[in-house]
């Protein structure tokens, strides 16, 4: 009997090791089953034809429109290492933030933002991506159902969505240090560049338009912190009780 213990001590110790190994490499070079680059960027060069598991979420805060973004020919030359006449790249500018706030504005309807990014590289799996994430996931489900199916620019758009909430980790940090030597055919996320000051103007525009997110925010942070706040309460009411009895 003993012998027979010791042995299922020694299945179970093995059984959690390897989950704990399979939960370590989960998403990364590692790991033989899932595909790390649709896990960290949501997309996969080789599409349906990668030899990994795509796990495509149920649900997520974030989603991902592919191909929405039609670079003009400048942008494109540009992000591919060509010199492009200065001129030619303000219009392709104006054009990208023209695009970034019809969009933001839309996306707002459904729910409070958290981050919107649209990427800048020429690969097939990457380009013209726009990823839109919400602080809830309910707001996420309501902006993928409302927009599938619809049209934009003449082509109908295909929502979904994505395992990506991260950012830090999908973009491609060479890229923003203007040191990556892949160019646009990278695959991490060239994130096209929107200024701190346009971006502000937006988020800005959304809480004029929608109060309420920040109302509905400011209240899920007060139920977050209700146990906290109830157990410093009690912690402080036991120690004056404590010491009114002396």
């Amino acid at each position: 009997r003993r012998c027979v213990q010791e042995t299922d001590q020694r299945r179970v110790h093995g059984d959690i090791a390897m989950a704990e190994k399979l939960a370590r490499i989960f998403g990364t070079e590692e790991d033989k089953v899932n595909c790390p680059f649709y896990y960290k960027i949501g997309a996969c060069r080789h599409g349906d034809r990668c030899t990994r598991l795509h796990n495509k979420p149920l649900l997520s805060q974030t989603i991902i429109i592919p191909h929405m973004y039609e670079n003009p020919p400048a942008a494109v030359a540009f992000s591919e290492g060509t010199k492009v006449p200065e001129e030619a790249l303000k219009e392709a500018v104006r054009h990208f933030e023209d695009f970034y706030e019809e969009v933001f504005i839309e996306m707002c309807k459904y729910g409070e933002l958290e981050e919107m990014s649209v990427c800048d590289n020429v690969g097939d799996h990457l380009m013209g991506n726009v990823y839109a994430k919400y602080y809830r996931e309910e707001d996420a489900k309501s902006a993928l159902t409302a927009l599938n199916g619809r049209y934009y620019a003449g082509r109908i758009i295909h929502c979904e969505y994505s395992p990506v909430t991260d950012f830090h980790v999908a973009r491609c940090r060479q890229y923003d240090d203007g040191t990556c030597t892949r160019g646009g055919y990278c695959n991490y996320m060239h994130l096209k560049h929107v200024s701190r000051t346009f971006k502000k103007s937006l988020f800005r525009q959304m809480y004029d338009d929608f109060p309420e997110y920040r109302r509905r925010r400011g209240q899920q942070v007060l139920i977050q912190l209700a146990p906290v706040l109830l157990t410093e309460v009690q912690q402080i009411y036991n120690s004056n009780f404590h010491c009114q009895s002396f």
